[in-house]
């Protein structure tokens, strides 16, 4: 086993050592069984909660990570996950691309890879993909369908914008969106692979896709057109306080009068959150409730009729509503 020479803080004075920890976390997968790897799984996320919370600093954390967590022999084992290995791997340049999402999704395109990892890493990901950030994720989506459809109800052929749509999974939980109920439906994406499995799975519905950037859509905005919803789902994770604000700025001027723009982020709280930084290398920027609503405060007052914060059922993903004066 590899060691470390890195010293731990007094905060760590409970355990013997990171790497004893870690050992026994490793422990519980070779001496384990399928039965018991979702348990296994959880262990470790929990040990990596626990010792990131023990951290003095977030460059002490940083510290662990680098010098004894990804010395251990559970970092390779970690890695068999798919879902795992993909966001660490980041082929698209970021840990949180679209085909990682399809893996919380459990989509139907996912599973020849699912067939080729050893059954232990299979009954883990049971865990893995079922914790709480990919729940959220998943509620996510349905939270997104739902004010779809909503809207669908409410007026006839609406429009809609989709900012970073990934695979825009959503839009096949969207009855709307299959019933050809909306008058349009834009969705952007910087990356031309995800753009074109929108193509292939939705654009027979009318979605249309388009490649740009955070970067493009503030310069370009005005020339999109105007939406009665708009909304980016995963992208203000990745979003500092300065380019957050200044996109939020844009989806709101494509709004239409009585529209609404949604961003979402995830809270800082949540429980998978060492988990995917130390194995995952998914390093997010966090927002709470008062940090979400502050995104808001460069809009014109005057425009604005109202706004509001909610979560996901489970509370690790937070919202942000702005809705345009009619």
């Amino acid at each position: 086993m590899a060691t470390s020479t890195a010293v731990l803080s007094p905060s760590f004075l409970p355990f013997r050592s990171c790497e004893d920890e870690l050992s026994k976390a490793f422990a519980s997968f070779v001496d384990g069984d399928v039965a018991t790897a979702p348990m296994a799984a959880r262990r470790l996320r929990d040990l990596l909660t626990d010792i990131r919370q023990r951290c003095s600093s977030e460059d002490e954390w940083r510290r662990i990570v680098d010098e004894q967590v990804r010395q251990q022999p559970v970092y390779p084992m970690a890695l068999q996950d798919p879902f795992v290995r993909r966001a660490n791997a980041k082929p698209r340049g970021y840990a949180g691309d679209a085909v990682m999402l399809d893996y919380i999704y459990q989509h139907p395109s996912r599973q020849a890879d699912l067939d080729e990892v050893p059954p232990m890493t299979r009954a883990a990901m049971q865990f893995t993909t079922n914790a709480n950030a990919p729940r959220a994720v998943r509620n996510r989506a349905a939270l997104l369908a739902a004010e779809i459809d909503a809207l669908a109800r409410r007026k006839a052929r609406p429009a809609v914008f989709s900012m970073a749509c990934g695979h825009l999974r959503e839009a096949l939980m969207s009855r709307a969106v299959q019933a050809g109920e909306l008058g349009r439906f834009l969705a952007i994406d910087q990356d031309p692979e995800s753009l074109a499995v929108v193509s292939g799975d939705v654009g027979r519905f009318g979605v249309e896709v388009r490649e740009g950037s955070v970067k493009t859509v503030i310069a370009r905005g005005a020339t999109l057109g105007k939406f009665d919803f708009v909304y980016a789902a995963g992208l203000y994770d990745y979003l500092n306080e300065k380019w957050g604000q200044r996109l939020l700025e844009e989806l709101f001027n494509l709004l239409e009068p009585g529209g609404k723009v949604w961003v979402a982020n995830f809270k800082p709280g949540i429980d998978d959150r060492a988990y995917m930084e130390a194995l995952m290398d998914w390093w997010l920027i966090y927002r709470d409730e008062a940090e979400m609503m502050s995104l808001a405060d460069s809009l014109p007052a005057e425009l604005v009729a109202r706004k509001r914060v909610f979560t996901e059922h489970e509370d690790n993903i937070v919202f942000l509503e702005v809705v345009r004066r009619g």
